[in-house]
């Protein structure tokens, strides 16, 4: 399978699916990010991540954990269309619905997680008895991972998880009340990472740090097929492959009003590579298209230390990032063309307990070729930490 390192992703969202006006049917896919704390920073983790959302980021940083336990649970929106049933072209296209997006538990340097990352719909032409039908096919994988990280050396760790995928897929002729097939499988993937850290407190004064990181998701076959025959689709899409890397700083900054503040700045790009989704593009024929996403994102928290909290802290975060959408076999397919995120968040601290919150908008940038407004996106979630 290729890694293609010249697009990337985010951390973030969309690929369009609806009619347009020459009759295709555009590709569509939503990224939920994970972890509230990484969430508020436009998911510009990689290089920092030290709790069990390494799990996803970086599992190298499940290293840091490794003489504690960290679990966490997160409740948060997330992004997904409004159905053809109730949607009006030229109004807006996507919503927002609420689930649990992220569980984890992790220490003594490894790490159990349930995510669903990913939705996708495409849409692909079947024959049954001489008669070719349309079928609209939801996608949806969720994640249940095992990550392990260890130190290598003082300040350079490495890590990896070993990945169970599952497809779930519902497959629904056009025009039709009738639910044509439903798909699952059980697929298995891997993640490596690296991570490390460079004190330069011989450079620039005591306690400050440079980070970096770098990690591979290996990506599955989407099946994808040019016939499809007797009411079976089964080009699903598969998971992306992600190639991620970033870079992070640290550093205490003065006391201001008695408070010490401890400030961290992350920078991060993420490659995403979905391969061979089937999809209509013009008339009754399928065809095969990768769809690649490049994410360029950064993110500041500043960490307080008010007197009055004396086993704990307080947190604010803030994001920004450009997400660039782009199908490479049919350019058309696609019916956002990039979406921008701009994130914030708080935080608190109290001894073993943390509390975040983070708000995400998303301004998406559509295809003028698509019936489907430019729109705005707002994202929240909450999630609730315990270490011991």
């Amino acid at each position: 399978m290729k890694i293609n390192a010249n697009k990337l992703v985010h951390a973030s969202l969309i690929a369009g699916a609806v009619f347009a006006a020459n009759n295709s049917i555009a590709l569509e896919q939503f990224f939920n990010v994970p972890g509230t704390r990484a969430m508020a920073m436009s998911g510009a983790f990689i290089a920092t991540a030290g709790d069990s959302t390494a799990l996803w980021y970086n599992p190298a940083g499940l290293a840091k954990l490794s003489d504690s336990i960290d679990f966490t649970i997160e409740q948060g929106d997330i992004t997904q269309e409004e159905p053809d049933a109730t949607w009006v072209p030229n109004t807006d296209r996507y919503v927002e619905d609420s689930d649990v997006k992220y569980i984890a538990v992790a220490g003594g340097g490894m790490g159990l997680a349930y995510f669903k990352p990913y939705k996708f719909f495409n849409t692909a032409n079947y024959t049954n008895n001489g008669t070719t039908f349309t079928a609209e096919i939801e996608t949806e994988l969720s994640e249940l991972k095992y990550g392990f990280g260890t130190a290598v050396a003082d300040s350079v760790r490495i890590g990896g998880t070993l990945d169970m995928i599952f497809k779930e897929a519902d497959i629904n002729q056009i025009g039709s009340n009738t639910n044509d097939d439903d798909l699952s499988q059980l697929e298995f993937g891997f993640s490596l990472g690296l991570q490390g850290d460079l004190a330069l407190d011989d450079m620039v004064m005591k306690g400050h740090k440079f980070s970096y990181g770098l990690m591979y998701r290996s990506g599955t076959d989407s099946n994808a097929e040019d016939d499809v025959y007797t009411d079976k689709v089964k080009g699903v899409p598969g998971r992306p492959e992600a190639v991620n890397y970033g870079i992070g700083y640290s550093a205490p900054l003065p006391v201001v009003l008695g408070v010490p503040l401890f400030l961290t700045f992350n920078y991060e790009i993420d490659n995403l590579v979905y391969e061979g989704i089937l999809n209509i593009t013009s008339g009754t024929g399928n065809a095969e298209s990768d769809l690649e996403e490049t994410k360029k994102a950064w993110g500041l928290e500043l960490q307080m230390f008010p007197s009055f909290m004396k086993n704990g802290s307080l947190f604010l975060r803030y994001g920004s990032a450009n997400v660039d959408v782009d199908a490479v076999d049919n350019p058309s397919a696609t019916i956002v063309n990039e979406f921008d995120v701009q994130s914030f968040g708080v935080g608190v601290r109290l001894g073993n307990w943390v509390v975040d919150f983070a708000k995400e908008t998303r301004d998406i940038t559509a295809n003028p070729s698509y019936n489907v407004p430019d729109q705005e996106l707002d994202l929240t979630a909450i999630s609730v930490s315990y270490g011991f």
